[in-house]
């Protein structure tokens, strides 16, 4: 996943993510105007080994455009149901209020990780806590993932599709795209979530994104900043999806995420109406953990 870059909330606490049945949820609400800045806390958690990331960040005012102010001097411990800790330090060179761990770790599969955040939030000598909680489910099990060409209205495409088995119960997905290995959806905007109500315990075919040939750029005739939206395959280009279950909750944040906001990320700014956080003692934001199975694109080609 790619690191934060000091994004703006939109529309509020598009974060990414709400959890249900592994911790509580509180729903909130806050005032449009004249509103006092509250802590947003967002973290995510991955099976990847990787150095992982908490972003503390002061909410601003709606209708402000700039975006939110991390915030620097907290103590970030992450601790598992294992009895490990994992303690993060700002990367202060980078973006103020990014927190990465000390050392690399992977999440694992089944385990309760537990965030705690103590900071002097308001600078008046007294020290804050917020907490909150996730658990890592079981990955999709993927069989395989292939680019299709297809011509629709005289227009030559390739079609990401992605089949994998789908897991028993209810269910809740998330796909990713990265077109050589530039993640595309890395906006809540254009997050690809899905659920299983249709299909459950059965194998799914999910079309995930259509990409154009590139034998179609030169037909475009757009202006260049409209062009560059659009992705154009040629041979040597290398494309993967990823596919990750979801909680429920985050499913559902991330629904409402959508429909309240019509832009980019929002994680850093203002507020909108009311959707949920798992964030507590007074902060909003989410803290989540899933499992990441990639995997690369083959290609079929046209008979």
């Amino acid at each position: 996943m790619k690191n934060f870059r000091g994004w703006r909330i939109e529309c509020f606490l598009m974060t990414i993510l709400i959890i249900t049945g592994f911790g509580c949820t509180e729903p909130f609400t806050i005032e449009t105007k004249n509103s006092p800045p509250v802590p947003v806390i967002y973290g995510m958690l991955t099976d990847e080994l990787k150095h992982q990331e908490i972003m503390i960040s002061r909410s601003s005012a709606y209708f402000d455009n700039q975006p939110n102010v991390g915030v620097s001097n907290a103590e970030v411990i992450i601790q598992s149901s294992n009895n490990e800790t994992f303690r993060f330090i700002e990367k202060r060179d980078s973006i103020q209020g990014l927190y990465v761990s000390e050392n690399t770790f992977a999440a694992r599969i089944g385990t309760e990780y537990t965030l705690s955040v103590t900071m002097d939030f308001n600078g008046k000598g007294q020290l804050d806590r917020y907490n909150a909680s996730t658990t890592i489910l079981p990955p999709a099990v993927v069989d395989s993932v292939f680019l299709e060409p297809l011509e629709l209205m005289g227009r030559k495409l390739h079609v990401l599709n992605t089949y994998f088995n789908d897991p028993a119960g209810e269910s809740y997905l998330m796909f990713h795209v990265f077109y050589n290995d530039s993640l595309l959806t890395d906006k809540i905007s254009n997050a690809l979530i899905s659920n299983d109500e249709l299909m459950n315990s059965q194998q799914i075919a999910a079309p995930i994104y259509r990409f154009a040939d590139i034998s179609e750029k030169e037909k475009d005739q757009r202006p260049d900043d409209q062009q560059n939206r659009r992705i154009y395959l040629q041979d040597g280009d290398r494309v993967d999806a990823a596919v990750s279950v979801l909680p429920k909750g985050y499913f559902d944040f991330i629904s409402q995420c959508q429909k309240e906001m019509g832009g980019e990320n929002p994680m850093f700014g203002g507020p909108a109406s009311n959707i949920a956080t798992n964030i507590s003692g007074g902060g909003v934001g989410y803290f989540t953990g899933y499992s990441v199975v990639r995997t690369l694109a083959s290609r079929k080609t046209n008979r």
